[in-house]
């Protein structure tokens, strides 16, 4: 995600010569640019003047902490009399701030034009600001459309030794096998011969590009990788990002640890792997167990994609782009789609802020699965947890947004609106551990 830059003018109001600050942003306000915001809006409340407007034309992502001191700018503004004015916020920014209230007391302006006419009104009215018609644009705009992103959540959520030549295995049909490894040796023979038993088609290629194009003819029902033929995991990552080829079995094997664990720092994973020296019968424990096992899944699932990555912001860039993604293909409605990236989001920066306090050692885990009703998104931090039943109960309270609001500008808190987001923006959240998983649900 790009940086977020500020540029700061001044325009003088003609009714009465007001001066008003225009602050003008471009990029996305999360956990890493959240400082940069709130020095743009306190910089413009120091200017002393009564009126600012904040022009949204290039933000594309806000998240709660953000939303909080846009309040706590807003009444310092109003506390002179004046106004905060966001202009021209997009639908997919727009929506979170919809649906926690705040257009409810904001002015939301179609564009920068449109907020200095509102300006002038109010100074030609000369009175306290008060939230008239021309300044629900965005709630006027969303109307209905997010109905759907304001549902209330529901509810809460040994190895077999198996012989070499092994015929008729229950619930394996005729499944089509392609291996990947460097050079043919005596191990991709005994694998030929081990999956012809199982009366199977087996397929070898030795390079990614080959084996790319041979798994777009066959479509195959597993897949067998040498980590030496695939170092940087291009074929699992084109594979798994892929709705429709996500759910194939890819087993991974690795000449050693220190392979896999080099892989680690931004990583999609496979189904399964094995690291050498491994039995040959562990691998056939696997591969016919996953033969077994997806087309079960195929039959309930349409797409999972499990990645895992490390403490770096360019990491939680790619987390965030991945997870917008699989959002975008599966929710067909643009509001609901971008209601739900904002509680995913606003998930994976709590995981590195508040679960793994952006230490560089721990790793965030995240699993998307979609079927035919849902779209679930587990993350899973390394810290320590925290008391989720209280927080949870109070998102419940009628009051929740108000009295976090209270809090915002009493007692000068940052957060306080996360947990609340995330709930407005899916249909349901649930923790489990010690509060360091995150289940988020999406009806399709």
């Amino acid at each position: 995600m790009p940086k977020l830059h500020s540029r700061s003018s001044i325009w003088q109001c003609p009714a009465d010569g007001s001066k008003v600050v225009e602050v003008s942003l471009e990029g996305f306000i999360d956990a890493a640019s959240y400082e940069t915001f709130e020095r743009a809006l306190s910089a413009a409340h120091e200017t002393g003047h009564r009126f600012a407007i904040i022009d949204f034309t290039h933000v594309h992502y806000i998240n709660s902490t953000g939303i909080s001191a846009i309040i706590r700018s807003d009444a310092l503004f109003r506390s002179r009399n004046g106004a905060l004015c966001l202009a021209n916020v997009a639908k997919p920014v727009g929506l979170s701030m919809h649906l926690l209230g705040l257009t409810s007391f904001l002015p939301f302006l179609k564009d920068v034009a449109a907020a200095r006419q509102f300006i002038q009104d109010s100074c030609q009215g000369r009175g306290a600001i008060t939230l008239t018609s021309s300044g629900t644009h965005l709630a006027d705009e969303l109307g209905a459309g997010i109905k759907s992103a304001l549902k209330t959540p529901k509810g809460t959520l040994s190895p077999r030794r198996i012989p070499l030549r092994r015929r008729n295995i229950p619930g394996i049909k005729r499944a089509k096998v392609l291996v990947i490894t460097p050079v043919k040796s005596r191990f991709t023979r005994i694998l030929r011969l081990r999956f012809s038993s199982l009366n199977g088609d087996y397929h070898l290629v030795h390079d990614i590009r080959d084996a790319l194009e041979r798994y777009e003819e066959l479509s195959p029902d597993l897949v067998v990788v040498d980590d030496r033929s695939d170092p940087k995991g291009d074929f699992v990552n084109r594979i798994k990002i892929q709705k429709k080829r996500s759910l194939t079995s890819i087993i991974k094997m690795y000449p050693r640890r220190a392979d896999l664990d080099a892989s680690l720092d931004f990583k999609i994973w496979e189904n399964d792997y094995l690291v050498e020296p491994f039995e040959v019968l562990e691998l056939f424990t696997l591969t016919e167990a996953e033969l077994v096992r997806v087309p079960k899944d195929k039959k309930v699932f349409q797409q999972q994609v499990h990645f895992e990555f490390k403490m770096a912001q360019d990491n939680l860039e790619k987390a965030c782009k991945l997870c917008d993604l699989v959002i975008h293909e599966s929710i067909m409605a643009q509001e609901d789609a971008a209601a739900f990236y904002a509680a995913v989001k606003e998930g994976l920066d709590n995981s590195v802020i508040h679960g793994n306090h952006s230490e560089s050692s721990r790793s965030i885990d995240v699993n998307i699965l979609v079927d035919k009703k849902k779209l679930i998104v587990l993350i899973e931090d390394q810290g320590g947890g925290f008391d989720y039943e209280y927080y949870l109960s109070r998102i419940d309270d009628k009051e929740a947004f108000e009295k976090a609001k209270k809090h915002i500008l009493e007692n000068g808190e940052r957060g306080g609106l996360g947990i609340l987001l995330m709930r407005k923006c899916s249909d349901r959240i649930e923790y489990s551990g010690c509060g360091n998983i995150l289940r988020l649900e999406k009806h399709l």
